[in-house]
């Protein structure tokens, strides 16, 4: 006989056989796959859950990539704490705040390049974890 937790799911007890370990086992992984965080069937997230920091990037350092003409790479070293593979990148024209959707390329745990066509624009680089 199992124990119903707080968001429905079901923890075995000691001695619980099969015909009740796994048909309760089932319905915990569905319950884990069909979760969406809205206060009834796990825990609520909230905008604190969410973390974020910007970083600028001037238009200096810019530099032309060999062989595609008109295309151009900054390398970014990504501020302290934050790591590639942790972190959801946006990147924004820093004037106008506008959405840039440019290419990146993973250099380091904490850098990367990125390529533009214009290498007079400055970005503003967003980190969401």
């Amino acid at each position: 006989m199992s124990t119903t937790l707080s968001y429905g799911y079901k923890k075995p007890v000691t001695g619980d056989k099969g015909s009740v370990f796994y048909p309760d086992l089932e319905f915990d992984i569905q319950r884990l796959n069909d979760h969406n965080h809205d206060g009834s069937n796990s825990a609520i997230l909230t905008s604190t859950s969410v973390t974020s920091v910007v970083q600028t990037v001037t238009n200096a350092g810019w530099a032309a990539v060999s062989g595609q003409p008109g295309t151009y790479k900054h390398n970014v070293t990504m501020s302290a704490g934050i790591a590639f593979d942790t972190h959801a990148i946006q990147i924004r024209n820093n004037s106008t705040k506008e959405m840039l959707y440019l290419s990146v390329t993973k250099t380091g745990t904490n850098a990367f390049d990125v390529y533009i066509n214009d290498n007079t624009i400055a970005l503003q680089v967003m980190y969401t974890s």
